[in-house]
C-alpha cells in the first residue's frame, strides 16, 4: 500500500506558487559593470535552459549588461551548482537551478557532493511547471493502466530522465512505486539527449516538463500518457492527469529558482530580487512561459526562498524514505 507519508509529501511539495506581499527591498543601486554569467545545469533544449534564454533579454535590459546563458551539463545540475558555489560572490556570475541540484542531491547522497546548501545564496523561485509521462510512438500504451501492463509485460524497457537525482527522476519514480512496477532507469547529461533516445526507441518513457513534452506531443512524435498535476494542462486538454488515473492527489511540478554563491553583498542581493520581479511581471515574458505551460512564481523574497527549500528538502527526504529511492535507480 502507498505510504501516507509519500502521500502527504507529495501533496503538499509545491503548495507555495502564489504568495501573498512580501517584504519590500530598498531600491536597487548596485548595478553590473560587465557581463554577468546565467549558469545552467543542463544541455541546451531543455526546460531549464529555455527558462534561462527567456530570462536573460529582459534581465539584460533591466540590469544594463548583456546576461550570457552558459551550460554547464552534467551530473543532473551538480557540476553546474558546484562551479557557481567556487565562483565569487561578486554579482557577475548566477544560475538557474532546481530541487535536484539545490535539495535532492543533499537528500541521495550527502556525504557524496561537493557542494553544500549553505554555499550559496537563494535569490527568488521564479518558475513552476507541470511534469508529463511521454512514452515511444510505438510503446503499445495510450493510458496509465496499459503503461503498467506494458511494463509488466516488458523487463527490458527502461526509461530515463535528465540525470540521476534530478527531481523528474524522483517524480517518476514515485509513480513507478505507486504503480507497483519497478523499470530500469537511464541517466543522461540533460533532457535533450533523453528526448533523441526516446525518439529512438532506446528508452521507453521519460518523465519531461510540458515545454518539452506538448511539441513533441502535439506533432505525434511521442505520446502523452498523463500530466503529473491535479489540473490537466492548456498546452495538453485532452491529455488527463495522474490523478484522474487513479493516483489520487499526485501533484508533482518541477521549480526552477535563482541562486547565487554564498556571500553575496545585500545590495547586489537586493538589486538582482528587484529585477527578477521587474522581470517576472512583464507581460511579454508572462506570455511566453504561459506559451510553454511554465508559471512565472513572484513576490518570494530570498528570506522566503530560503524557507521554502528547507522545506522541500524534508519533504524530497520524506519522499526518498517512503519509496526507498536510492542513488542505484
Amino acid at each position: 500500500m502507498f505510504s501516507r507519508n509519500l502521500h502527504r509529501a507529495a501533496g503538499a511539495l509545491f503548495a507555495v506558487t502564489t504568495l501573498t506581499a512580501a517584504p519590500a527591498f530598498a531600491a536597487d543601486a548596485w548595478k553590473p559593470a560587465k557581463p554577468v554569467r546565467l549558469l545552467v545545469g543542463f544541455a541546451p533544449g531543455g526546460s531549464a535552459d529555455t527558462l534561462a534564454r527567456l530570462l536573460a533579454e529582459p534581465l539584460s535590459q533591466r540590469l544594463g549588461q548583456p546576461v550570457v546563458v552558459e551550460n554547464l551539463a552534467g551530473a543532473g545540475g551538480n557540476i553546474m551548482a558546484y562551479r557557481l558555489a567556487q565562483s565569487p560572490a561578486d554579482g557577475y556570475t548566477i544560475g538557474i537551478a532546481a530541487a535536484g541540484s539545490m535539495a535532492i542531491t543533499h537528500v541521495l547522497n550527502p556525504k557524496g557532493t561537493n557542494y553544500k546548501p549553505a554555499d550559496f545564496t537563494p535569490i527568488t523561485l521564479a518558475a513552476v511547471q507541470p511534469n508529463v509521462v511521454i512514452v515511444n510512438k510505438d510503446v503499445p500504451a495510450n493510458n496509465l493502466a496499459e503503461l503498467k501492463e506494458y511494463f509488466q509485460k516488458t523487463p527490458t524497457a527502461t526509461y530515463g530522465t535528465a540525470g540521476v537525482g534530478i527531481s523528474n527522476h524522483l517524480i517518476a519514480e514515485t509513480m513507478l512505486y505507486k504503480l507497483g512496477v519497478k523499470v530500469p532507469h537511464a541517466a543522461y547529461r540533460g533532457a535533450a539527449p533523453v528526448i533523441t533516445d526516446l525518439l529512438g526507441g532506446h528508452i521507453a518513457m521519460t518523465m519531461d516538463n510540458i515545454s518539452t513534452a506538448a511539441p513533441l506531443a502535439s506533432q505525434g512524435k511521442v505520446k502523452a500518457i498523463a500530466v503529473a498535476s491535479i489540473k490537466r494542462s492548456p498546452q495538453l486538454p485532452n491529455v488527463p492527469t495522474l490523478d484522474e488515473q487513479g493516483l489520487k492527489g499526485f501533484d508533482m511540478p518541477t521549480w526552477q529558482g535563482v541562486f547565487a554563491p554564498a556571500g553575496l553583498p545585500a545590495d547586489v542581493l537586493a538589486a538582482y530580487y528587484a529585477a527578477m520581479q521587474d522581470v517576472l511581471k512583464q507581460p511579454a515574458l508572462v506570455e511566453k512561459m504561459a506559451g510553454l505551460g511554465s508559471e512565472p512564481v513572484t513576490g518570494m523574497t530570498p528570506e522566503q526562498f530560503s524557507q521554502f527549500l528547507e522545506k522541500d528538502r524534508q519533504q524530497w527526504a520524506d519522499i526518498v524514505k517512503a519509496a526507498n529511492i536510492s542513488l542505484e535507480q
